[in-house]
């Protein structure tokens, strides 16, 4: 398994989405890549409540730039496809 900054964001991160706070590292769809003319990373990191089916009008996420837990500037640690846990976006 690849390495997380630190365990607190490993145990957040791997957990069922239906449970309370979790983080989620999502990657951005070629359409809005291609919409956006988007260059860098291709990485987008939240935090949102628990969801059992993803309901865009409802979730609530929260965009972050750093681990919550140790401050490590996230786009530096997770640049991988191995990190994605959802890709059904449209963002």
């Amino acid at each position: 398994m690849e390495k997380f900054c630190c365990d607190n964001f490993r145990f957040r991160h791997s957990g069922d989405s239906r449970m309370g706070l979790n983080f989620r590292i999502i990657k951005l769809s070629p359409e809005f890549i291609l919409r956006a003319k988007y260059k860098g990373n291709l990485y987008r990191y939240f935090i949102s409540e628990g969801y059992e089916k993803l309901d865009e009008l409802k979730t609530q996420f929260i965009f972050m730039e750093f681990c919550p837990y140790c401050g490590k500037e996230l786009k530096k640690v997770y640049q991988s496809d191995a990190f994605v846990n959802e890709t059904n976006h449209g963002f």
